[in-house]
Order: structure tokens, then C-alpha cells, then sequence
């Protein structure tokens, strides 16, 4: 991996713009409206962009998850300040916990009618180690999150939309999937939820017509970068990812920092704005697909064409001279 992180995206935007901004186009809004969207990971960033610019769609229903209340309060306080008729649903839990979620979707599935649009953003920062150092727990966790969250929720939400016809699902991957050292956790947890993403598509796209994404949504200082960054400069807080005593801890925030501060930040709304364009449907040919948001909604669908014939934006292992290793069809 680079010093620079733009290095990794495959666009050049930073923030949303009019094609993926419902606050300013009509038409966007119009395609989101009446739908109902479960968040995971709705608490703060990127989570809670999407919960805002949704709102501006007139969304039916925004079910919101994350581990702390207050701040989901938050972010409800601001979508109802939005939209006055919004209904709405809160809770606090561990996405990684399968009772809980299924528990959850249910009660929204039974006060609102059905699931339209599942967005899996929870996550958790990485030790930034060599898989030889840091502590194995810690490990697991960012692969659970990640992980566990996404299959959590795709296996209570798909029987669902399967019942009603189709639905939406998107998963906060990472260009980070396409990294190799470093972070050895969250690289994997990332690429899995990419290849999730296609294995859910093949079973429920054409007899359920259920489309699923695994979007890169940016370089965006969330706690990913500020909990680091406390560590660094002596700053202890309350809810810190980062664990006192932990093996590794000290040297892992100190390597983030020097790596991200060198990087060019973006915005929230950016990935945001990507997701109100994916749960409108602008963009359904690219399900199964991994979908950078800094690229522009117009370069996606003028080369769809050539996406499709020659299977983009997939991961699949190149066996040399160009040539593909083609999927097991069981």
C-alpha cells in the first residue's frame, strides 16, 4: 500500500455531487421515496450521512443500529429535523450477535412492512500490525464486525425480500480489500464482504430479484482515524476502540497515523451519496459488483456495456496472459 491512499481509489471525487445528492436533485429523491432502509452502523460518519441524505429522499422508514444510543438519538434528531413524518426505529446492539439482528429486522419487517434497502456500514478500526504481532482477539473482532455484521443481516433481511419480491443490500467494504500487509484483519474482513456480496447476488438476483453492492466509500476520518490519533497524542476517551494494555496497541496507533495523515481525506456524503444512487436503483446492473464511490454515476453507466461482457469490478484470480480462472458453479 501507498502512502497516499487516493492511490487506491479508482475516481477522483471527494464529496457527492448533483447526480448523488438527493437534497438537490429532484430526481433522485423521487426514486427513494416510500422505501423502508435499515443502517447498521448509523451512529456516527458514514452511517450517519446515509441516514441524513435518505431522509431528504422521504425514505417510509429509517431503522437505525449501532452500539451506542445517544449517538443514534443524534442521528435521528437530525432525519427527523428533515423529514417530519419519517418513521422510525432505534437500537442498540452488537451486529456480531445473530439473535439480536434477527429479532430487530423482524420488528421493522412487522411495524413497516417489509425491508426494502439494507445498509451494512458497521465496522471497527484494525490493529495496524504484521499478522506476527498484536493480539489475537482484537483480530477477530475487526473480522467479526465486518464480517458477522454483513452475514448477520443478510440472513434475516434476504427471507424478507425474498418474501416481498426484491430489495437492495450494500456492504461498507474498502479499497482496503485490495491492500496486502499491514492490517492483515481488516483486509480480509473487507475482501470476504466483497465476495459476500457476489455469492448473494448469484443466488437471489434472477428468482428474487434482490440486488447487493460492496462500495469503497472513501478515505474519511471517522473514528478509524481519530481513535489512532488520540492514542498517539496522550488524548484517553470514553468508547475508544483502541484497548489499554492490549498487545500491540501503541505501535499500531502510532503506524495509522504516520499512514493517514499523509492521505487525502473525503467526505462522508460522499459514500453516502453513492448509497442513495445504489437503493434508488440507478445502478442495479452493477449488483454482485464492488462499486468505488469516488467514481462518478455517469462513468459506471456509460461503460456498463463493457462491464457486463467482461465481468468487472469482481475479484477474481488471474492465472497469466490475461486470462481468468473461471468461478465454480456449484
Amino acid at each position: 500500500m501507498t502512502n497516499n491512499q487516493s492511490d487506491r481509489f479508482l475516481g477522483k471525487l471527494h464529496d457527492c455531487y448533483f447526480a448523488t445528492d438527493p437534497r438537490i436533485n429532484q430526481n433522485l429523491a423521487k426514486q427513494l421515496n416510500g422505501k423502508n432502509v435499515v443502517i447498521a452502523g448509523a451512529g456516527r460518519g458514514i452511517g450517519r450521512a446515509c441516514a441524513e441524505l435518505l431522509s431528504y429522499g422521504e425514505v417510509k422508514s429509517l431503522s437505525l443500529v449501532a452500539l451506542e444510543q445517544d449517538e443514534l438519538d443524534e442521528t435521528l434528531k437530525i432525519c427527523k429535523a428533515i423529514h417530519q413524518s419519517l418513521l422510525t426505529k432505534t437500537k442498540a446492539f452488537d451486529v456480531q450477535d445473530p439473535n439480536a439482528v434477527k429479532k430487530f429486522l423482524a420488528e421493522v419487517d412487522q411495524e413497516f412492512g417489509g425491508i426494502d434497502v439494507v445498509v451494512m456500514n458497521a465496522g471497527r478500526p484494525p490493529q495496524w500490525l504484521p499478522t506476527a504481532e498484536g493480539d489475537p482477539n482484537i483480530w477477530w473482532d475487526t473480522v467479526g464486525v465486518s464480517l458477522r455484521g454483513a452475514y448477520n443481516f443478510s440472513r434475516y433481511a434476504l427471507p424478507v425480500m425474498q418474501k416481498n419480491g426484491g430489495g437492495r443490500m450494500i456492504f461498507t467494504a474498502s479499497a482496503g480489500a485490495h491492500a496486502n500487509r499491514g492490517m492483515s484483519s481488516y483486509i480480509t474482513a473487507k475482501l470476504a464482504m466483497v465476495r459476500l456480496a457476489e455469492i448473494i447476488h448469484v443466488e437471489n438476483f434472477s428468482e428474487h430479484n434482490i440486488k447487493v453492492f460492496a462500495i469503497h466509500p472513501g478515505s474519511i476520518p471517522t473514528r478509524f482515524y481519530h481513535d489512532f490519533k488520540d492514542k498517539v497524542e496522550g488524548r484517553p476517551k470514553d468508547r475508544s476502540y483502541i484497548i489499554e494494555n492490549a498487545e500491540g496497541e501503541e505501535k499500531s496507533a502510532q503506524t495509522a497515523v504516520k499512514f493517514l495523515e499523509k492521505g487525502i481525506f473525503d467526505t462522508p456524503y460522499m459514500a453516502a451519496g453513492m448509497v442513495s444512487v445504489l437503493a434508488s436503483g440507478q445502478l442495479d446492473f452493477m449488483s454482485g459488483r464492488y462499486v468505488d464511490c469516488s467514481i462518478k454515476v455517469e462513468e459506471y453507466v456509460e461503460k456498463r456495456a463493457f462491464i457486463t461482457q467482461n465481468d468487472l469490478y469482481r475479484v477474481r484470480l488471474n492465472a497469466g496472459d490475461g486470462k481468468l480462472v473461471p468461478v465454480l458453479d456449484f
